[in-house]
């Protein structure tokens, strides 16, 4: 018989709790398996066993009441050796007095053997407990085999096959209790690891959130510096020759990085806020994007077409002026001279389609899925040198999932590149002051 260290608390309440479950179908389970031998006990008075019938019948009733017990709530805040011993000794006392009552008629061992096996495997043993009710019920069952009028043969016999039912029955009894406290131990490391894994995972987007609130800010406060930069180039008049290419050249580039900063700035609101869907009017918003971006479309000699066949959507105006604006900016810059980028609303089923149809270089099959991820920079290059940062499609990606809609591209039949936003479509009647 294996022993080993008491049951930590935290399993002793598994225990419980396992042992109350088990323990409810096993007590009727052998309730009903006496009261069959009770049935046939009766059906055949040849037996002549009826003191043996009446211990039968405190059995099934015992067995019974002991199911509903295990049934309820309370059975698993008792202590941890009470249901096993509950059950545990009435099978082997069942057992015994089986035992006494046929070591005349040669059934000693099977009716002694079979109630040990019972008690060992149906409830989880502690291994101390379990060896301290074995050894005493096999010493009482031992005095009923030689106390017994029979040859010293058979008494041998019994004694040893009752022997062995010990052995196997408590080394079963361990290794079940051993592999229940291993799986059980197993499970609290991994529900253990679970916690501090969603405890680091909270950690990391804590110092992601602070990174981000660092980056906008230390970007918001570059951006002054740099207005005044430029403010104060545009009052220097080009003096010497020499000096004014220089000049240009440094504008340009405190104008790159403002674009720069402001694309970040984007990225950090397209990803953090709440968001209040109106009804927006698709006309207006194509008539402001396209009047924003004229400047840069102007530089290239490139027209900005508008068709919004007098459509309203679900949107958020500013965020979705933002994703448009994104994409149309992409446009002019990838769009060669003399273009025209087409900016188009269609009805789409129960929804609006929105799209940026540009003439520009299209993509090649294996970059569309590296598409709408930060910082991607893709095999095309601005047609004017214009600079790029890889988040715009990104920022219109995280703003179209902020108004739950949908980002996509497909390539331009006629060449080039076609992104589309697809919104909820909305009745003209339910424009709110706020909508475009």
């Amino acid at each position: 018989m294996v022993s080993g260290p008491d049951a930590s608390p935290d399993f002793a309440a598994h225990l419980r709790h396992l042992n109350a479950r088990r323990l409810r179908s096993a007590s009727w389970f052998f309730a009903a398996v006496v009261a069959l031998l009770l049935v046939v006990n009766i059906a055949l008075p040849a037996l002549q066993l009826w003191p043996h019938a009446i211990v039968q019948a405190v059995v099934v009733l015992y067995f019974v009441c002991l199911g509903f017990v295990c049934r309820s709530p309370q059975a698993a805040r008792w202590p941890t050796p009470a249901m096993p011993l509950l059950f545990g000794l009435a099978t082997i006392a069942t057992g015994l007095v089986f035992a006494f009552d046929l070591a005349p008629r040669l059934g000693a061992n099977p009716a002694y053997a079979t109630a040990l096996f019972v008690a060992c495997l149906a409830p989880v043993w502690p291994p101390r407990l379990l060896l301290a009710v074995l050894v005493p019920a096999h010493l009482l069952y031992l005095m009923i085999v030689f106390s017994a009028v029979q040859p010293a043969p058979f008494a041998l016999l019994m004694s040893i096959g009752g022997t062995l039912a010990v052995a196997l029955g408590g080394f079963v009894a361990a290794l079940q209790y051993r592999t229940g406290r291993h799986a059980f131990e197993t499970a609290e490391t991994i529900r253990r690891q679970k916690d501090e894994l969603a405890e680091a995972l909270a950690r990391v987007n804590r110092l992601l959130e602070e990174r981000g609130e660092m980056v906008a800010t230390v970007a918001h406060d570059l951006q002054s510096p740099l207005a005044g930069i430029r403010a104060l180039l545009r009052t220097i008049p080009d003096l010497v020759d020499g000096d004014g290419p220089k000049l240009r050249e440094i504008a340009r580039t405190c104008a790159d990085m403002q674009s720069a900063i402001a694309r970040l700035l984007d990225a950090h609101a397209a990803e953090s806020g709440q968001v209040e869907l109106v009804v927006v009017d698709l006309e207006k918003l194509f008539a402001a994007i396209s009047a924003a971006a004229a400047p840069a479309a102007a530089e290239k000699g490139i027209a900005v077409k508008c068709d919004a066949e007098g459509l309203y959507a679900w949107a958020e105006p500013a965020l979705l002026a933002r994703a448009l604006g994104n994409l149309l900016s992409n446009a002019v810059k990838f769009s060669p001279a003399g273009a025209m980028v087409r900016l188009v609303a269609r009805s789409r089923g129960p929804g609006v389609r929105v799209s940026v149809i540009d003439r520009g270089p299209g993509l090649a099959p294996e970059e569309a899925a590296l598409l709408f991820r930060k910082f991607t920079r893709l095999g095309a290059q601005p047609t004017g040198g214009e600079p790029t940062s890889g988040l715009g499609l990104y920022i219109v990606q995280s703003l179209a999932r902020r108004m739950q809609a949908v980002v996509g591209f497909e390539p331009n039949p006629e060449g080039g590149s076609v992104f589309f936003l697809d919104l909820d479509a909305a009745a003209p009647a339910a424009l709110t002051p706020s909508g475009l």
